[in-house]
């Protein structure tokens, strides 16, 4: 308080020479008694007398505006266990996947070889347009002294990464594509949760998978894919010192290559679900097609459509469009996959294993 009577004083005497001395002297008694019984003034009798609530309004305004920090979001780390693929356009692109021939039979004397034969299978995906538009008046953006409007391109680049982990999350993690797996057998489908024996369990289901013809396939590197709940869970299991082969220790860590997290994989007590995925190098598991020079999510703003002739105005009126003033943004995506009636995103299930965390 001493410091706002202090500042009234100076204004009130460097104010002197331009105006009545014998009023202002006045004013300067008056703050000078004020602030020596400033203690036993009551705070209404001051607010009455010196209008405390309108400095109290502008401090706040003036000097207390801000922002909290923005929160940090987690972020998906699939492009490390998925398969990207680019298409030319919009059409449907065709991938095809041919068998292997059959194994040898004995030829007798003078007999004829076997014939065998071979086939093929195919899978179609392409790529759509996913977008959103923000659109703000010039005034608004004028009146935007800290700032945060003007950031909303970059706060609009966010949300379309924060959409694209939880998009590409939605092509295996779903209700249609686990019973898929589990109606495959438990070489596919499991219960258990994300225990030591467990992982053990889906390590050794990964190791025995066969294609189409019941060839033994020889699938060397496998990662782990948990929600954030399970982080813990994981590394319990493999930062341990067991995890080194100690006493009663496990050896797990020679047999799984990553350990990533997608925060959008659906938990909902007591189901934790974990997946393990054979690395894209060796099978297509699941894969995020791109429209070939479209690596990622784009943010634009509509050029201006209007020119000054004559005067001049603040730049954000040129930023506007001729006929409301807005400015617009846009952002927007495109990217596809699979969009199977039985496994959804899921374009080779033979490099995927699941277990809804149920039971222990």
């Amino acid at each position: 308080m001493n410091n706002v009577i202090q500042w009234i004083k100076e204004y009130a005497l460097a104010s002197k020479n331009g105006g009545n001395d014998a009023t202002v002297d006045v004013h300067v008694a008056a703050l000078n008694e004020i602030a020596s019984n400033r203690h036993a003034m009551s705070p209404v009798k001051f607010q009455e007398t010196m209008t405390t609530a309108h400095f109290n309004y502008y401090f706040a305004d003036a000097l207390s505006r801000a922002f909290y920090d923005d929160y940090k979001y987690k972020v998906g780390q699939w492009t490390n266990y998925t398969y990207a693929d680019t298409v030319p356009d919009f059409r449907d692109v065709k991938r095809f996947r041919m068998t292997e021939p059959g194994t040898l039979y004995r030829r007798r004397e003078k007999a004829e070889a076997k014939a065998t034969n071979i086939s093929d299978s195919e899978i179609a995906y392409g790529v759509e347009e996913y977008a959103r538009q923000f659109d703000v008046s010039w005034q608004t953006i004028l009146n935007d002294d800290l700032g945060k409007i003007r950031e909303t391109p970059m706060r609009m680049a966010n949300a379309a990464a924060r959409w694209l982990d939880s998009w590409v999350s939605a092509l295996y993690d779903n209700a249609t594509t686990q019973a898929a797996l589990v109606a495959l057998g438990a070489l596919y489908g499991g219960t258990g949760r994300l225990t030591a024996a467990n992982l053990a369990i889906g390590l050794n289901a990964m190791m025995q998978r066969t294609d189409a013809n019941g060839n033994q396939m020889n699938i060397t590197n496998v990662d782990l894919v948990i929600p954030p709940i399970l982080r813990i869970q994981a590394a319990d299991i493999l930062q341990d010192i067991l995890a080194y082969g100690g006493a009663g220790g496990n050896v797990l860590g020679q047999f799984l290559t990553n350990v990533y997290v997608d925060p959008y994989i659906t938990t909902a007590s007591p189901n934790v679900p974990w997946y393990l995925f054979a690395s894209s190098a060796e099978i297509p598991t699941v894969t995020v097609a791109r429209l070939q020079g479209w690596p990622g999510p784009i943010v634009a703003q509509k050029t201006a459509d209007l020119r000054l002739i004559t005067g001049s105005a603040p730049s954000a009126f040129g930023m506007g469009n001729f006929a409301t003033g807005d400015i617009e943004y846009l952002v927007e995506d495109v990217i596809g996959g699979w969009d199977n009636a039985t496994y959804v995103g899921v374009t080779d299930f033979r490099g995927l294993y699941y277990s809804s965390g149920t039971t222990p």
